[in-house]
């Protein structure tokens, strides 16, 4: 950060959509920018982490963290000076609402990732004690740091389990200003912030205005951008970002590109899975003949011109990636379970160790054809059919064209296979109600994976977890202890072991489609901010640690637009 960075100016950013703000609820379409999970805009939260330290948090509101020796309690002390907007104080009644909260309402993901605390006392005003089911890893407490709190005395009065449409009472460097839901909604910096001496602070929060403008479609918001409508946008389409802003960049100088590779998160940022609450695709041999059918280097080749990395594992990027068959350590774990686990998971390497993943594009589907034979599905003039003569059909839910995109030379090679395909278009909240409602067969998501893991693991692969983290809807005892041995491990061994045992079993139990890789993020703007000369490792720092400089902004307003 800058520690003398200037106040003042805005920025405008897109969203798809928002329609309430209430925290954590699985209901409506929450605000943006009012993240409550790893944001610091709206609220605050216990801890932070570090921009350049890996796994490393420093105290927000909380002053002091003390861990017991057993790994089984957290006990944190609030800062005295820390208050809400109302100049109420915040205080340790105020943490245990919050996390009661979750546990009663928050969707099924977030609720998991909290599912190892057994209990929340508020021992005093300024100290509150977490006490967890089991011995835990200092990662998994550092979760704690990572939950926005909310004020006891607000909600008190209010129903916290319904949507609200009224701007919530907060503590953070930011409140809600002006806004009309489903169009925009700006932040107005807290010039009086409590927090604003705290080094931690120092730097950051600094424009005056964070605002949100509602464009529905990735394309869409491409085009706000080139007319100045935008001042930033993060391009997700890797053929956009190699060759769609070249024209607009010769007509203006101050249209900037910039890329940047984060450490703070591992794993594939892009997954597809399918329902497996549905019969079909509940056999293993189905998922691996779905999974052998998705051509990634055609894909990577040419739609997004090379720009991704195959995934070889749910842990790509780190030391925690299996390799190889399994250590000692490892086998320690799986052997309890070898029974209920596919043979492959202790006889062969996974990843792009294992001869399947060396099979060429039609090796491939030949493969899966035999696959799909084994489990009881053959083609009956170009339909793949059951013995009962249903047909294998897959709706694929999508929310954004770049998604239908890519899904278009996957279903031809589907259909080669006689499988019938749909791809359904939505838009954001609709999608997100679908989702909620278990609809659809194939949906995209996210497993990317902070570093080291903590409690973002369970909520994608628990069973306890049966929301839209856990896409798939996965459900597997063997997993659930695995995930506690890595939420658990309290060394590196323990941690390495545990989670290359979790890889093997996800990865031979074919869950996913993993489709690309982890990489970093790529932001187009209008150069209107300055930014410090060290950039974090683990994010951004923007808008948070940016400034407007109005040279600059003047020099940006004089060129013309580039559409």
């Amino acid at each position: 950060v800058n520690p003398n960075a200037p106040k003042g100016g805005k920025v405008v950013r897109a969203t798809g959509t928002f329609n309430q703000f209430t925290p954590f609820i699985a209901k409506g379409v929450g605000a943006p920018g009012g993240s409550v999970i790893g944001s610091m805009t709206l609220y605050d939260s216990l801890m932070w982490p570090s921009g350049d330290e890996v796994g490393v948090y420093y105290g927000n509101l909380a002053e002091h963290i003390a861990v017991s020796d057993g790994a089984t309690q957290v006990r944190m002390k609030l800062r005295p000076e820390a208050h809400w907007h109302d100049g109420v104080r915040v205080t340790a009644t105020d943490i245990k609402f919050t996390f009661e909260h979750i546990k009663a309402n928050a969707f099924p993901g977030v609720k998991a990732a909290y599912a190892s605390l057994e209990k929340i006392e508020a021992l005093n005003e300024r100290e509150v004690l977490f006490t967890y089911h089991y011995p835990v890893n200092l990662n998994a407490m550092m979760a704690l740091g990572k939950v926005a709190m909310m004020p006891e005395h607000y909600w008190r009065d209010r129903d916290s389990s319904k949507t609200s449409i009224e701007p919530p009472l907060s503590s953070g460097p930011y409140r809600v200003g002006k806004f009309e839901m489903g169009k925009y909604i700006e932040f107005e910096r807290v010039p009086d912030y409590w927090g604003r001496h705290i080094g931690l602070h120092r730097g950051r929060h600094n424009l005056d205005i964070i605002r949100y403008e509602v464009y529905r479609d990735a394309t869409v918001q491409r085009e706000a951008l080139l007319k100045g409508l935008l001042d930033v946008f993060f391009e997700p389409s890797a053929a956009q970002w190699a060759k769609g802003y070249d024209l607009a960049r010769e007509r203006s100088s101050t249209l900037i590109k910039r890329k940047q590779e984060f450490s703070q998160y591992v794993g594939i940022v892009s997954a597809l899975a399918f329902n497996l609450t549905k019969a079909r695709f509940q056999d293993v041999r189905v998922r691996e003949a779905l999974t052998l059918a998705f051509d990634f280097d055609w894909m990577n080749r040419v739609l997004d011109y090379n720009v991704y990395e195959k995934p070889e594992s749910y842990f790509h990027g780190s030391f925690l990636a299996a390799a190889g068959l399994p250590s000692v350590d490892e086998l320690e774990l799986l052997e309890p379970f070898r029974h209920r686990l596919p043979p492959r998971v202790f006889l062969e390497p996974p990843f792009n160790e294992s001869p399947v993943e060396r099979l060429n594009s039609r090796e491939s589907l030949i493969r899966a054809q035999a696959l799909l034979e084994d489990a009881g599905w053959l083609l009956r003039d170009t339909r793949l059919v059951n013995a009962a003569g249903d047909g294998f059909a897959i709706e694929f839910l999508v929310n954004t064209p770049s998604h239908q995109r890519l899904l278009l030379p996957y279903v031809d090679r589907l259909e080669r296979l006689g499988i019938t395909t749909k791809i359904r278009l939505v838009e954001s909240a609709q999608y997100i109600n679908l989702r909620r409602k278990n609809r659809g067969d194939g949906v995209f998501g996210s497993l990317a994976i902070s570093f080291p893991p903590n409690q973002e693991v369970p909520a994608y692969f628990s069973s306890r977890s049966f929301g839209v983290a856990n896409f798939a809807k996965l459900s597997s005892p063997v997993i659930d202890v695995l995930l506690e041995k890595v939420v658990g491990a309290t060394t590196r061994r323990d941690l390495m072991a545990a989670s290359r045992a979790l890889d093997r079993v996800l990865y031979w139990q074919f869950y996913y489609v993993p489709v690309r890789a982890l990489e970093g993020g790529r932001m187009v703007l209008w150069d209107k901010y300055g930014r410090p000369e060290k950039q974090s490792r683990s994010s951004w720092g923007f808008p948070d640690s940016w400034w407007w400089d109005p040279e600059k902004a003047d020099r940006a307003a004089m060129e013309p637009e580039p559409l």
